[in-house]
């Protein structure tokens, strides 16, 4: 089956693990196509779609939610799975995974923790960081689990196999 790992992600953690989903769904058999969400322009040579974004203050990317509205017809029309990663607080917020898997009907979504190199942000993002609300919140560190992740996709290829075989 034809599979789009379309990703926004501003400092390559996201694509990191949209590269890992694409990987195993290659393995398992699928012909995947790994690309930024900003140089996808249709989506009529993909039979199923994964997206997934950064969370920045408890939303997506401004790519990643563009991509969803302007695809929302296309996206409807055919598998779609929905992932976030970001730096997860005790309590994380609601945030747009759970509207655009409503908007989409997406099959399944899942919430990934992120990973932060301070060296890699920019001034912005540097000095939000230091604020005394998000101090404590964003600590630098890989905070992925690819075991998790390996796993979700694993689920996603299973699904995507039987439907074909249907």
């Amino acid at each position: 089956m034809s599979v789009l790992v379309a990703f926004a992600s501003r400092y390559g953690a996201t694509r990191q693990i949209a590269q890992q989903i694409g990987a195993v769904l290659s393995v398992a058999g699928h012909d995947v196509r790994v690309r930024p969400t900003t140089a996808v322009g249709d989506l009529r040579d993909h039979e199923a779609v994964v997206l997934g974004s950064s969370i920045y203050r408890g939303h997506w990317m401004e790519q990643a939610t563009t991509f969803a509205q302007e695809h929302q017809a296309e996206l409807a029309q055919r598998p779609v799975w929905l992932f976030s990663s970001g730096l997860l607080g005790p309590e994380q917020p609601a945030t747009d995974l759970d509207r655009f898997a409503a908007l989409l009907g997406a099959r399944d979504r899942q919430l990934f923790a992120g990973a932060l190199e301070v060296r890699r942000l920019d001034l912005v993002d540097r000095a939000l960081r230091l604020s005394p609300t998000r101090r404590h919140a964003l600590r630098p560190g890989d905070y992925r689990d690819w075991v998790d992740i390996d796993h979700w996709a694993h689920q996603i290829a299973a699904q995507l196999s039987s439907s074909a075989h249907a």
